[in-house]
């Protein structure tokens, strides 16, 4: 039997309010990388968000899903290619 290094605990145990954080938030949602809630110096808009809208039948949703500058820069210039594209083809 292997034998637990020291510092590392025996077995770890967690409450119901793990349940109810809200992590998610502070993630990307396309990388999943930490978002920082203030501008880095690289970074000074801080960090951003996107707007997916989808119907189905009369009902109409919104999510505006977290992005860092990264990702919300990519997916930004993707989307002004394409459109750029659609005018070309006509």
């Amino acid at each position: 039997m292997s034998e637990i290094p020291k510092g590392v605990p025996g077995f770890v145990t967690a409450g119901h309010a793990v349940l109810f954080q809200d992590t998610e938030a502070h993630r990307c949602d396309v990388c999943a990388s930490a978002l920082s809630t203030e501008g880095d110096e690289d970074d000074e808009h801080g960090p951003g968000s996107g707007l997916l809208v989808w119907s189905r039948g009369e009902e109409r949703r919104y999510q505006e899903p977290p992005l860092c500058s990264s990702c919300a820069a990519a997916i930004g210039v993707t989307a002004l290619q394409r459109w750029e594209i659609e005018e070309e083809e006509g």
